[in-house]
């Protein structure tokens, strides 16, 4: 693999502008890089302390083409990208992408992402893949209470979530199952505190 070193005043173009991005941006500008934001939210957290942000989706190819052409790499702060889209601008326009392309595969599915962390033997709380009421009822039996059920992808603070605390709460997440929902209920754990990194 080619290695290159891409120094300050080079610009860094982010997809995504949440929390996440505002700090990479603002880490990035610290030391003398310039930051561009691809985001659907205009004045995004990320926008407001970057160089110049272009508002469109996620997944919009034009819009991530010219993000890709305006900077000299490219990164992401969140797992929600068009895998597709960003392997087809990276191709045709050559810009770096140092993640790669082929980490999302893994992170913006739960199941992915679950499943990766135990084969590579890191601790994850137990699980079960839902796609059907039929298997959430079975689900809930195995993991007990309380339990969270997630959107296998698309979700994030507390979008795509629900509580499963009670058999209330499973008759409940029965009456009002959204089509073609795929889905994952991990027990609940208690925790200290949530840590995360960004390499």
């Amino acid at each position: 693999m080619i290695k290159r070193t891409i120094l300050p005043p080079a610009t860094i173009g982010i997809i995504g502008g949440g929390q996440l991005g505002q700090m990479i941006s603002l880490s990035a500008k610290s030391i003398g890089y310039h930051v561009g934001i691809l985001d659907p939210t205009e004045q995004c957290p990320a926008g407001q302390v970057s160089d110049f942000q272009i508002v469109a989706g996620y997944g919009d190819e034009a819009a991530l083409t010219e993000l890709a052409e305006k900077s000299d790499l490219l990164t992401y702060e969140f797992e929600n990208v068009d895998q597709d889209v960003l392997a087809r601008v990276q191709k045709r326009t050559g810009v770096l992408v140092p993640q790669g392309v082929k980490l999302l595969t893994v992170t913006s599915n739960r199941i992915n992402e679950k499943n990766f962390l135990r084969t590579h033997g890191l601790p994850t709380t137990d699980f079960a893949k839902v796609a059907s009421p039929a298997e959430l009822k079975v689900a809930v039996k195995e993991l007990g209470f309380p339990a969270i059920l997630k959107t296998v992808s698309g979700g994030y603070d507390g979008h795509g979530q629900w509580d499963i605390n009670s058999e209330q709460d499973v008759k409940n997440m029965l009456e009002k199952w959204p089509k073609n929902l795929l889905a994952i209920l991990e027990k609940r754990v208690d925790f200290v505190k949530n840590l995360s990194s960004i390499f």
